[in-house]
């Protein structure tokens, strides 16, 4: 979206919204508009709106549906909506994710919808990015700003903030238990595609063809311990944690750019181009035929095709 906050300023008829930036947060592929709502009775919030967030399945690109967005949400920022949300989710917590204490500490820290720092507000705890997913994954808004000033220090840090917008719905990404992970190693015959051997069996995972960010809220990996092994076979590859790291940043790329990866450098595609097919909507279960053809969504189907390429050429 090429516009300066002058000019969308201007396409804005809502005078009691402030536009203060645009950012963007490359690594989880959001963008944010930075605002401050102003309600008639003169209560405010300020805070970052993000506009396009994978999460909730939103993709906003032009400027003035941003416009309709903004005027949509606004009537959610008063000092009543907020309370009410406020008062709702924190007795959701309480009744139906009282087993869930670590990620229930780090979302009532964030209840009182002000950023906070990683470093210095939010519960001291090594993996916290996975309970920031954690409250993602279940449907709530949060935004993120990666260098932002702490509060009375010269310093920045990463900042968390819970934006009051409805909640979503549970997501639920990744569905996997010990059980299914062993049953799909077992029936992959632990066979690391990316290597193509099984020299070294510790640390496999069944990785998703279809990338997680590409899935909407209707997409959600359901993995049954019955899945049939044919079904596990189409639906998954076994990698390390390195090379599943890897296609992540990959298919990230892929996603911001419309630019596919080239698995070991090679400009090979059994199906289609480089290019993504624009005629292919971007996220939800119809977004996977735009992945076929690319070797990092099916690396043994790669492969067996430029095997073939290279014996035809013979």
């Amino acid at each position: 979206m090429e516009i300066t906050i002058e000019e969308f300023s201007q396409l804005l008829d809502n005078k009691y919204i402030i536009i203060e930036a645009f950012r963007e947060h490359s690594k989880a592929s959001e963008k944010y508009i930075d605002v401050t709502f102003v309600q008639i009775d003169g209560y405010t919030w300020k805070g970052s709106i993000p506009y396009f967030y994978r999460r909730t399945g939103l993709f906003i690109e032009t400027a003035n549906d941003l416009v309709d967005y903004l005027n949509e949400i606004y009537p959610q920022f008063t000092k009543a909506e907020i309370e009410k949300f406020h008062t709702q989710e924190k007795k959701r917590w309480d009744d139906e994710m009282s087993g869930k204490k670590t990620t229930k500490e780090f979302f009532e820290n964030l209840l009182d919808f002000d950023w906070k720092s990683v470093k210095y507000d939010l519960p001291n705890n090594p993996n916290w990015a996975r309970r920031i997913q954690d409250i993602k994954e279940f449907g709530y808004t949060l935004a993120t700003d990666t260098r932002r000033i702490v509060k009375g220090k010269y310093e920045t840090d990463t900042h968390i903030l819970l934006v009051p917008l409805p909640k979503g719905g549970v997501t639920g990404y990744e569905v996997m238990s010990p059980v299914f992970k062993a049953k799909a190693i077992s029936v992959m015959e632990s066979i690391n595609v990316y290597e193509y051997s099984k020299a070294n069996k510790h640390g496999l995972l069944p990785d998703h063809k279809f990338p997680e960010i590409r899935w909407d809220e209707e997409t959600r990996a359901e993995n049954p311990e019955e899945m049939p092994n044919n079904e596990i076979k189409e639906k998954f590859q076994l990698v390390d944690n390195q090379r599943n790291q890897q296609k992540r940043e990959v298919c990230r790329k892929c996603f911001q750019t419309g630019k596919r990866g080239k698995l070991y450098g090679v400009n090979f595609y059994y199906e289609g181009n480089e290019n993504w097919d624009l005629e292919i909507p971007k996220i939800g279960k119809e977004a996977e035929k735009g992945c076929v053809g690319c070797g990092w969504y099916d690396i043994q189907k790669w492969r067996e095709s430029l095997n073939e390429l290279i014996e035809k050429g013979k």
